[in-house]
């Protein structure tokens, strides 16, 4: 018998848009649950922190995980084509971080398109070289995607340890605690200056839960901040809600690392990275109150 699908995963009209352009996150039941309670795990791609639940695809993945004390594997309790990737039941209260990291896929857009997308993105590197051709040309790209999300715990060692992903959004304290969030932008272990960041906010629901994907507005970016000479940005996160941070980098191939045979033609190479959290409101009543 299929599992029950939770109304959290459950799909929901993509916004108009390219595809490449969506942002894509991984998804959770509860941002903050208890000891020994169960989490499902899925991932939605869309615009406006609203989209679809995606299903699992095996043959996309190179890491699901998550991270407590150590690194556990998830890839052994999926099943293919599943918009419920996983559940796990939560470890203890000191936090836990689940990643995804896939593998290349390869699109090609028309010349206009594709540069404004590069503008949306503010991949102003890119956009340079390419407005150094001859004559505009279709964008051939190859993407990956780099997904973390935090279920909150207290141990901040936890929260600001890297995950060791291609590009990482790395906290510099506990995601939700405070009304501003620092965080460190990674390219390859590196600090990346430079990187353009985009916050988006999902409010709760009146119950206080957070609210399923098919009840979802698409809201509007919150914030967008490049990072500075240490790849950091403070973001404003003081409201209530599910929070998404996300980041593209985008290099020519020819300056890409080497990667495996089988890999898709392309003259560039694009690395989505996101994080998504919670702030309670219990946190913005207690820090708001005298």
């Amino acid at each position: 018998m299929k599992r029950p699908v939770p109304l959290a995963l459950l799909s929901a009209v993509l916004v108009a848009g390219a595809a490449h352009a969506h942002q894509y996150w991984l998804t959770v039941s509860d941002h903050a649950p208890q000891p020994g309670e169960t989490v499902v795990i899925g991932a939605c791609s869309g615009t406006g922190f609203r989209g679809e639940a995606r299903p699992w695809a095996a043959d996309r993945c190179v890491d699901f995980s998550y991270t407590t004390f150590r690194r556990f594997a998830l890839t052994p309790y999926t099943g293919e084509g599943d918009i419920v990737w996983g559940e796990q039941a939560a470890m203890d209260t000191l936090g836990t971080w689940v990643q995804y990291q896939s593998n290349f896929a390869s699109i090609e857009l028309p010349a206009a398109e594709f540069d404004d997308y590069l503008a949306q993105e503010g991949l102003d590197g890119p956009r340079a070289a390419r407005g150094q051709l001859a004559q505009p040309t279709a964008g051939r790209e190859r993407y990956r995607r780099c997904c973390k999300a935090w279920l909150r715990g207290f141990d901040t060692r936890r929260a600001i340890q890297p995950l060791g992903q291609p590009l990482e959004l790395v906290p510099r304290s506990l995601p939700g605690a405070g009304p501003t969030l620092r965080v460190r932008v990674l390219w390859r272990g590196a600090p990346l200056a430079n990187a353009l960041v985009k916050t988006w906010c999902q409010p709760f629901g009146a119950d206080g839960a957070m609210r399923p994907a098919t009840e979802r507005d698409s809201v509007a970016v919150a914030e967008a901040v490049r990072s500075d000479a240490r790849g950091e940005v403070s973001l404003d996160v003081h409201a209530a809600g599910e929070w998404l941070v996300s980041t593209v980098r985008m290099i020519p191939v020819v300056d890409a690392a080497k990667t495996a045979p089988g890999t898709p033609a392309a003259d560039w190479e694009s690395t989505w990275a996101s994080l998504t959290f919670a702030r309670l409101a219990s946190d913005t009543t207690r820090r708001s109150t005298p």
